[in-house]
């Protein structure tokens, strides 16, 4: 099922067969990607993309969404409601686009979206992961209203840094 979030801007269910497409998006922003992302050095070729995609879209999280972006009709990146905790009524959120067509605004208008691709969830709240150092992240989360509630200390080595893991929410309703 395709959804519409704007005229350039829609979402697809990610598929295995997806891979080529993705390996090779992971491939021309790999330099970028890497500094944030555990899993970009595990995808070298198709097999291991396909992997990738397996690993998502059969977590088994509860009420877990992949969806690949599509801008302007070209596929452009990863959009996943990662999983939704029913008790907590928190959706947490992961992403990822090629630098290709990073600045569009493309999360930004997803993520308004989300109060309608949501509503039939028992989410109340989403939640933004990311590593300290990942500043459009932040930029992103914090542009939809949501603030900092926890921090992991030490988390995880990026750009040869060990970098804590910041945690943002922001109620779907207030969602800017």
């Amino acid at each position: 099922m395709l959804r519409q979030i704007s005229e350039k801007i829609s979402l697809a269910p990610l598929l295995i067969s997806d891979a080529p497409t993705i390996f090779n998006l992971v491939e021309h922003s790999r330099d970028i990607l890497q500094q944030y992302l555990y899993w970009v050095s595990t995808v070298t070729d198709i097999s291991t993309t396909e992997q990738y995609i397996a690993t998502r879209i059969n977590s088994g999280l509860p009420d877990a969404q992949w969806y690949k972006v599509y801008f302007e009709q070209e596929i452009s990146g990863i959009f996943a409601i990662k999983s939704i905790d029913k008790q907590s009524q928190v959706a947490e959120l992961g992403y990822w686009l090629s630098t290709a067509v990073q600045g569009n605004g493309i999360i930004d208008q997803i993520i308004q979206a989300l109060p309608r691709i949501l509503e039939s969830t028992p989410a109340k709240i989403i939640e933004f992961r990311c590593l300290t150092m990942n500043f459009a992240i932040i930029g992103v989360a914090q542009k939809a209203g949501a603030v900092l509630v926890d921090c992991l200390p030490k988390f995880m080595e990026a750009n040869n840094k060990m970098q804590d893991l910041n945690i943002y929410q922001v109620a779907l309703k207030d969602i800017k």
